[in-house]
């Protein structure tokens, strides 16, 4: 989770900024090591007789490197703790797969006309408030999972593949999640799986009236969702009791919001479900985009690092003519 110090500067990792606690104990230890080496030489020679005191050159680069040496160290934590700035603008998620329900019981008239034609014209709507940029395809599942449309920018494509549906038998919402992660991963949007589900470039919205009924389990097709940090929102249509022997359909579209970060929403009537979709196209229409700055600061500990082995090069001491001093 990210922690906002101030305006501009973000830290992704904020519990690594404890151990700059460290830093004065540093310090601390340098000064007493080098108190403790001045009292040792005092042992070897009389400083009246022989002075075996460092030349004053010496004494400053080694104070500049060790200072330099800890502030290396700082800047090593600082980078652990990932700073990053607020950019100018926003990022646009890339790919989004809408995955419908075209089972038989979707034809039932309790949304108006039935619920499949409300679902695909929330879709529509949808596609109208999507960011532009976006690649959007789209997944029909009933008794197995079809790609219909990989993703695409072209709207017109996607709108019309939601013309004359097929109605079959069986809901296989495990399938349509596994089904449009392919999907997401052909198109080249997870080449890199993302840090949290929050900055994940893909989403997943899923409408569906029923239980699981065929196909792969929705849990373990969330899990891999998880794993590629890919958000599902689950929309549930109408409110069906579902199958005895499985999780209700609110359960299981809830449980598959909640695993991967996404949100779960239920809809029983056509308005509510137009406001659902326009309201999930609003929310993914673009995220913060943060500038990484962690390069920056591992560049200037390898520089305060190099600066201090130059320092302590030029303290070695040269042999120079012991003075005795008269008594």
């Amino acid at each position: 989770m990210a922690l906002r110090i101030e305006a501009a500067v973000i830290w992704r990792s904020p519990m690594w900024l404890w151990a700059l606690l460290v830093l004065p104990l540093l310090g601390a230890a340098m000064i007493a090591w080098a108190r403790d080496r001045t009292r040792a030489s005092a042992q070897y020679a009389d400083p009246g007789l022989i002075d075996l005191t460092p030349a004053r050159r010496v004494r400053v680069f080694r104070v500049v490197a060790a200072f330099l040496a800890v502030l290396a160290t700082g800047l090593g934590i600082v980078a652990m703790a990932r700073p990053a700035r607020s950019a100018d603008g926003t990022q646009t998620r890339s790919t989004i797969m809408l995955a419908i329900d075209t089972s038989k019981s979707m034809t039932k008239t309790d949304i108006a006309p039935t619920r499949l034609a409300g679902g695909v014209d929330a879709a529509r709507r949808f596609l109208s408030v999507a960011p532009k940029e976006a690649a959007i395809g789209f997944v029909a599942f009933a008794g197995n999972a079809v790609v219909r449309v990989s993703p695409v920018t072209d709207r017109d494509e996607v709108s019309r593949a939601l013309d004359n549906l097929p109605i079959t038998e069986g809901t296989a919402i495990g399938d349509a999640v596994l089904a449009s992660l392919s999907a997401i991963q052909g198109s080249g949007a997870l080449a890199q799986v993302p840090e949290t589900a929050e900055t994940s470039p893909a989403r997943i919205l899923l409408l569906t009236d029923g239980a699981n009924s065929a196909g792969s389990p929705p849990l373990d097709a969330a899990a891999r969702a998880a794993e590629l940090r890919v958000p599902i929102y689950t929309v549930l249509l109408g409110n069906d009791a579902g199958r005895p022997d499985e999780l209700t359909p609110s359960e299981t579209l809830s449980a598959l919001a909640t695993q991967t970060s996404g949100v779960f929403t239920q809809s029983v009537s056509t308005q509510d479900l137009r406001r659902v979709f326009e309201d999930i196209g609003a929310a993914l229409a673009s995220v913060q985009r943060l500038e990484e700055l962690t390069v920056w600061v591992v560049l200037a500990a390898i520089v305060a690092l190099l600066l201090a082995a130059a320092a302590v090069a030029a303290s070695e001491v040269r042999p120079r003519p012991v003075t005795f001093r008269a008594v």
